[in-house]
């Protein structure tokens, strides 16, 4: 790979061509992709705005970027598909093309920023090519076997993590709860999805070279080190006196166990480690040397045979160099840059703190560098004596920033713990730190910072303090563990990626460029992610915006405040002009809360408001299967064959101009493009969608099969051979059309409908389950009758929400208790989807009235025709019905009976006044509205 003089890889070229291709296709609905592919699509993408984890839009790109150049491009190598999306930068550009050449099989790169969820997209490619080889989706390309491969350890417990689950510090044993793989997002539950999901797990330990290969699915996850080969260079005198005769390198092992198996996909996570195909000294890199073995092993052991061979790198900085030396992969097909991430507000939002004095000391004329001793001999520089004031001054401002945003999330009852982060230029700078630390800095309780709330790691550690530096690094998240310092060397490459990072100070020791990822990388995992906090994404939003107008924020939730020397102000001038948005500024008389308040069940409101419900469980079963339609039993057309065929061979088309009058075309009912296949495709895409709404889109393959039996054998009451040209253009004609269409759909939603629930026994929920709310108090209103004093409402066009709660059901003296239900009280209604696929809904409101419970959904106008507002209203009301009959538990004294109610905000505005037993029958009125009008616009 030329290095000089070359701007070959200065561009992401797959990147950019790829970009419109996947915009058109993803609008056309993936077309192509397989029936496994295409299920998977819906059940991830095709998410409600409110539901509790989504892929956010940048993950949501990568998979399909990756998922077209696989399925739709099918290309075998990496240079097809350069040759079918950017050929010109193979033909202008050499050095790429000899570099494009060496890879013989398909490798692909996805670039994302730091924090923007690479590991979620790594499992849902994974479970992407799984569920496909379990079902046999296009035989050879896809595998449930991988290889996942990291830089180190740090990385190497992530993505076990990931897999296995997060390990329990008191015991050293991992959490299987809290794998990713049990999270909804990643596959439908039921037997055709999770109950089918098994994956052995195997570490490096693991694999030995007397280890039986599994017959199964399995992941095997090392790091790239253990790659190393058996050298092919041995001397003659080694060969004598027997000197070349070693223990199998563990490269040999992991060749030869992984060549057992005819298909294979490696998903290379933080790739930049091992980019780049000749090391410094010219030597072959150890990864690139080990896949080309992998590779020919994997070849010639299954020969015609051989699968798929996939490699697939995840990076946020997939390039050598920096500047106009910078080098991308030439396999980058995805670009998420942290620019990006920042504006999507995906990571924390960065702010200077520039507190320049305390205690009359100017920040500005202290020097940033180390004290140090005079230089002795030919050394240049001095050892390090001690910490300039400037660098202690900076410790201090980042060591009040931290104990500022302690005391005020444990006074508002947040339950996190703020860390803060040292950078130091070498390793005798952060011994100093240390001491500083334990000596001279005391916290908000005026204790000392001592060795269980001070982490320091760096490389010069021995080994087994390095081990026990590494393991402490999990306590960063542990919100009840005294850890608040970690101390670390400023370009240590191996990341590790924590949560509680809120504070970094930075202590360079030169003007020198270094890269954002450098000195903010390890902090912007967000603290407070939206899916587990949800009450605090508009104090989020609204503090970026603030940012960006160059004022302080209102809060501090998922801000990483940074610390520098006033020297340094250009870096981050620079970085404005780059288009990054970052708060200047002294933030130490801002709250860091904003207006968030706990508010807390009140004990005495308890017997009188307290609501319960009983747990139930979705009991329909898996999605039956559309072959169950009996064709015998539908609809024929009415109109006999051969007269219609007849009539149609004699039928003209005249085209008409409306404004003119004038006659502009005329044409039979015949065409060249329509026949039998393109009539399946049609008919079936039709029955699966309702203009711009999917519907069974993921059954369309098994939609076509109902048709072409039906239209085939019952339609018009005789066996009839469609394939015959002189028959098929019948089918084209719009009344036969829109009769095989509706009775087609009709047989299905006749087969689907129906919600079956069923009661888990002595099993309640309660509101009193769960004893503390979060709300924005500026978003929250007084109420009376509910457990807890304040209730929330919406924060983006929450103002129905808010109006229903102050003026019917806090004024209605028939309303006993009521309560808006937050995602932790977990009352979860499972409907299946427009798609058929199993989700969770979740009401906004419960209500006691004397003899009736009731759950109540407010719905804004523009959202009250949406076909699975429908389905969630049958789902409900099935909820509803199957509740009523159980008596509810002795001490809650409330009635038995459940009925779901749906509001629309015209609705509420054309009754304002009425009290809640009023409005009951008009939302009763609206709900079966709504019911009645979604059949008759799908079926």
């Amino acid at each position: 790979m030329a290095k000089k003089n070359n701007q070959s890889f200065s561009q992401m070229y797959l990147a950019d061509a790829l970009k419109g291709d996947i915009n058109g296709w993803v609008k056309q609905g993936w077309n192509g992709v397989t029936q496994t592919t295409l299920e998977l699509f819906n059940y991830w993408f095709k998410r409600d705005e409110d539901t509790a984890e989504i892929f956010h839009p940048c993950q949501q790109r990568a998979i399909e970027t990756l998922v077209y150049c696989h399925e739709i491009l099918q290309a075998k190598t990496l240079q097809e598909v350069f040759e079918r999306v950017a050929p010109e930068a193979l033909e202008q550009r050499l050095p790429l093309k000899q570099e494009v050449d060496t890879i013989p099989f398909p490798k692909y790169a996805l670039k994302m920023a730091t924090g923007s969820g690479k590991t979620w997209v790594l499992a849902a490619l994974l479970v992407w090519q799984y569920f496909n080889r379990l079902n046999d989706e296009r035989s050879g390309n896809y595998s449930f076997r991988f290889l996942v491969v990291t830089p180190g350890h740090e990385v190497l417990n992530r993505i076990l993590d990931s897999f296995k689950g997060k390990r329990n510090l008191k015991t050293d044993n991992r959490m299987p709860e809290t794998s990713d793989y049990r999270r909804s997002l990643f596959m439908p539950e039921g037997s055709h999805w999770r109950d089918r999901f098994h994956l052995d797990i195997l570490e490096p330990d693991d694999v030995k070279s007397n280890t039986t290969p599994p017959d199964g699915p399995f992941v095997f996850i090392t790091n790239w080190q253990q790659f190393r080969l058996k050298s092919s260079a041995t001397n003659l005198w080694d060969k004598f006196t027997g000197a070349d005769v070693e223990e199998m390198p563990r490269g040999e092992i992991i060749a030869d166990f992984l060549s057992e198996y005819p298909d294979l996909v490696i998903m290379n996570d933080e790739a930049h480690h091992v980019h780049g195909k000749k090391s410094a000294t010219g030597d072959e890199l150890i990864w690139r040397q080990f896949m080309n073995v992998l590779y020919n092993r994997l070849t010639e052991s299954h020969k015609d045979e051989r699968g798929v061979f996939l490699q697939i790198d995840f990076s946020a900085t997939p390039f050598y160099g920096s500047a106009e030396k910078r080098e991308y992969f030439p396999h980058i097909i995805y670009d998420y840059d942290l620019l990006n991430a920042m504006q999507d507000m995906l990571v924390k939002q960065l702010f200077l703190e520039q507190r320049q004095a305390i205690a009359g000391e100017s920040l500005e004329e202290l020097d940033f560098r180390a004290e140090r001793h005079e230089p002795e001999g030919s050394h240049k520089r001095g050892e390090i004596k001690a910490l300039s004031a400037g660098q202690k001054l900076l410790l201090d401002i980042g060591r009040k920033k931290l104990e500022q945003l302690t005391v005020e999330f444990r006074k508002k009852g947040i339950n996190k713990k703020p860390v803060m982060m040292v950078l130091c230029e070498d390793t005798a700078v952060a011994d100093k730190t240390v001491e500083h630390f334990a000596t001279r800095l005391s916290d908000e309780n005026g204790h000392y910072y001592d060795k269980g709330k001070v982490l320091i790691i760096h490389s010069d550690l021995t080994d087994k303090e390095l081990e026990n530096a590494r393991k402490g690094l999990d306590r960063i998240d542990i919100d009840d563990d005294p850890l608040r310092v970690v101390i670390s060397v400023l370009m240590l490459r191996e990341g590790f990626d924590k949560n509680n990072i809120c504070v970094t100070v930075v202590l360079r020791a030169t003007e020198a460029d270094l890269l954002l990822e450098q000195i903010v990388g390890r902090g912007l995992r967000l603290m407070f992610p939206s899916y587990e906090y949800p009450e605090l994404k508009d104090a989020k939003t609204e503090a970026y915006h603030e940012i960006r107008r160059k004022k302080n924020p209102s809060s501090s939730f998922d801000f990483l405040y940074v610390v520098e020397h006033p020297r340094f102000v250009e870096f981050y001038n620079k970085l404005k002009e780059q288009g990054y948005v970052f708060g200047i500024g002294d933030t130490s008389r801002e709250t860091t809360t904003g207006d968030i308040i706990p508010i807390d069940a009140v004990t005495a409101s308890i017997p009188l408001y307290d609501i319960a419900w009983p747990i139930q469980i979705f009991d329909e079963g898996k999605m039956p299967e559309l072959s169950q339609i009996d064709i015998k039993t539908l609809s024929k057309y009415q109109g006999d064959f051969k007269e219609l065929k007849k009539y149609l061979s004699k039928l003209i088309i005249q085209e008409t101009h409306v404004q003119t009058g004038a006659k502009t075309k005329t044409w039979k009912l015949d065409n060249d493009y329509f026949d039998y296949s393109h009539f399946l495709r049609q008919a079936s895409r039709a029955v699966a969608t309702r203009g711009k709404a999917s519907v069974l889109t993921a059954k369309q393959a098994e939609i076509a099969e109902i048709i072409d039996e039906y239209v085939s054998e019952c339609c018009f009451g005789e066996c009839i051979d469609f394939a015959n040209p002189e028959n098929y253009h019948i089918l084209n004609y719009q009344p036969v059309f829109d009769h095989v269409v509706e009775t087609i759909s009709r047989a299905i939603i006749k087969l689907i409908e129906g919600y079956k629930f069923e009661v888990k026994k002595g099993v309640w929920g309660r509101l009193s389950d769960v004893s503390r709310i979060m709300v924005r108090e500026s978003k929250s209103i007084v109420t009376e009758r509910s457990i807890y004093p304040r209730n929330g409402y919406q924060p983006k066009g929450g103002g129905f929400e808010r109006d229903f709660m102050q003026n019917v059901l806090n004024n209605s003296a028939d309303v006993l208790a009521f309560a808006k239900l937050d995602r932790r009280h977990k009352l979860k209604i499972t409907y299946r989807d427009e798609t058929g696929i199993l989700r969770n809904y979740e009401v906004d409101f419960i209500v006691k009235v004397p003899d009736r419970m009731y759950l109540v959904e407010t719905k804004a106008d523009k959202d009250i025709d949406n076909l699975n507002v429908a389905v969630k209203v049958q789902a409900a009301s099935a909820w509803c019905e199957q509740a009523s009959l159980v008596p509810p538990p002795e001490d809650t004294n409330q009635p038995q009976g459940w009925e779901y109610l749906i509001i629309s905000e015209t609705l509420y505005k054309s009754n304002k006044g009425l009290s809640f037993e009023a409005l009951v029958p008009l939302c009763r009125g609206k709900r079966d509205n709504i019911v009645a009008k979604a059949n008759s616009r799908l079926f």
